[in-house]
């Protein structure tokens, strides 16, 4: 029979020395009950000390412990959990796992030591890979956490409350652990569930071979799903030739922080530096600094932005201001205005998609203020006020092997300049459909517009287009993808995109993408990494991207 031991906020008498051992505990500065399960539970009661043994559980919270064997000492409230041959130590906290040899863990304090630690972690899809080492974990807000995180961060953004500092660990999000495709090894690894994961100036290594040493400490947000860049690459922009692009993630308390640089045959010198503050569990302060290049205005100066997202019960919303912001505007199919913006500020706010039974499809509502400064239509600049409303809807079945897809949105904008407005209406109609080994994308757009406005940046006129996608495969790892972008009005080829993916199937991708723009001079070449198991914030080695239909 398993004995089960309280721990509650009193001790109790040892009548029932069989049953329930006084374990009195005040872990993190709460009453909470601490359990433990034993198939056998030994108590010496002069001395305080207990031996549980078979499937020994130790409980608090989400926090779970599972051992061969635990001794507990009542007099100092700590605990030690020992492996076996057949089984590890094993801790559980939310999505978290921890496997190891030994665990010694004060009751009181929550510090603890786990040696020779492995296991893994939630990312936003599967999970962030540990082992190597030993492990050490502390209560948030205690005194030695400080020494791991800088102050700021409270116990309610950290899951559970504990943090952990790995030592001489090893890091990878491949599934294969014992033969990673890829892998960071560092002197210290402090993982905080739920908030963000920091590796000391890791070494990199590609398939078990050293690749180089990342110069700055390479930061996780599991929050947003975001990583540090972990080397220089290339990158292409018909206006600024061939660049070098390179930037890093790194902390500073509770902020978040990003810095990156180019350097480009043709413009020199580029850089962006940005801060993120969460103030509230629905907003978070955001700042930002660009020092770039403008081909509309044919010069390089700082263009700040700083403002605030805002999320709650599924709405969002944005306020910001921002001083000559450079701005890439596709409007239509060989149409994209380049040029520069000041926000002083726009707030826009997006509800939350609610499904349709009926069609199976989806909507929202969007509404939106501003004040602008920019160029004008008729020449010259413009500053005017803008409010609008809109709305989306979108949805997509499967027919067998064909996909059909379809989006319908509407804008209505009012100007406070010259009395304008303008109605837009936005139609996406497509299927995606196999071809032997091939698979196929059929994407139909239209666009409506009644009125116009004031401001070059969104003036839009009618259009009409159709893009065509076609992905090849190449054995189990490589793909090539070629769209055109036909414009149905002039009758003309404007746009063809070029993409090599490499697909290890297991961990991450890499594309390489090329745009040709047939009408204009917006050619450019970039290269995009994806981590599998943060599919929502790839990297993008330079600012272009192309929009994707029916994925």
């Amino acid at each position: 029979m398993k004995k089960i031991l309280s721990i509650g906020a009193f001790c109790v008498a040892a009548a029932m020395i069989a049953l329930t051992v006084p374990f009195c505990s005040a872990w993190g500065n709460d009453q909470s009950r601490v359990i433990l399960e034993a198939e056998r539970v030994e108590y010496d009661q002069a001395r305080g000390l207990a031996l549980a043994t078979g499937d020994v559980k130790i409980s608090r919270d989400i926090l779970r412990v599972y051992a061969p064997r635990v001794e507990y000492d009542a007099n100092e409230q700590s605990a030690v959990a020992f492996a076996s041959p057949e089984a590890p130590v094993v801790l559980l906290q939310g999505g978290q796992r921890l496997e190891g040899d030994r665990l010694d863990i004060d009751l009181q304090t929550g510090e603890g030591v786990l040696t020779r630690a492995s296991g893994h972690f939630p990312a936003e899809k599967g999970k962030v890979y540990a082992s190597g080492g030993d492990l050490e974990t502390v209560r948030i807000g205690d005194e030695r956490s400080t020494e791991w995180v800088k102050p700021g961060i409270s116990s309610e953004q950290v899951q559970g409350g504990q943090i952990y500092k790995w030592n001489d660990t090893s890091m990878t999000t491949c599934p294969n652990t014992a033969h990673p495709h890829y892998n960071l090894v560092t002197k210290r690894l402090v993982v905080i569930p739920g908030y963000r994961v920091t590796a000391s100036k890791p070494k990199i290594y590609v398939g078990g071979k050293y690749l180089m040493t990342y110069p700055f400490d390479y930061v996780i947000d599991l929050q947003k799903g975001e990583r540090s860049q972990m080397a220089p690459v290339l990158v292409y922009e018909s206006e600024k030739g061939v660049g070098l692009a390179y930037g890093s993630a790194f902390a500073l308390g509770d902020m978040y922080a990003r810095w990156k640089a180019w350097y480009w045959s043709k413009v020199d010198l580029e850089g962006a530096i940005s801060l993120e503050y969460e103030a509230s569990p629905w907003a978070t302060l955001f700042a930002e600094a660009d020092y770039t290049w403008n081909s509309d205005q044919q010069e390089k100066r700082f263009r700040p932005q700083w403002g605030a997202n805002l999320s709650a019960g599924g709405w969002t919303g944005k306020i910001w201001w921002s001083q000559a912001e450079s701005v890439s505007i596709e409007k239509e199919l060989g149409d994209t205005f380049t040029g520069t913006l000041w926000r002083k500020p726009e707030i826009m706010i997006y509800s939350p998609w609610w499904a349709d039974p009926a069609t199976g499809g989806k909507f929202r509502l969007m509404a939106g203020w501003g004040e602008y400064e920019t160029s004008a239509t008729s020449g010259g600049s413009v500053t005017v006020r803008r409010t609008a409303l809109g709305a989306a809807y979108s949805g997509s079945t499967q027919l067998g092997a064909i996909r059909p897809f379809w989006s319908y949105s509407y804008w209505w904008y009012d100007y406070d300049h010259l009395s304008k407005h303008q109605d837009r209406y936005d139609a996406r109609f497509g299927i995606v459909w196999p071809l032997g080994p091939l698979t196929m994308t059929s994407t139909w757009i239209r666009r409506w517009v009644y009125g116009d406005s004031p401001m070059s940046w969104d003036d839009y006129s009618d259009s009409e287009a159709l893009y065509q996608k076609m992905v090849i495969p190449f054995g189990t790892n490589w793909r090539l993808m070629a769209r055109g972008g036909y414009d149905l009005d002039d009758h003309n080829l404007d746009e063809m995109v070029y993409r090599v993916t490499y697909d290890n199937n297991c961990c991450y991708q890499v594309d390489i993408t090329y745009r040709d723009d047939r009408v204009g001079d917006d050619d450019w070449a970039g290269i995009r990494l994806l981590i599998n198991a943060f599919p929502s914030n790839p990297f993008y080695l330079n600012d272009n991207r192309i929009t994707e239909y029916g994925e």
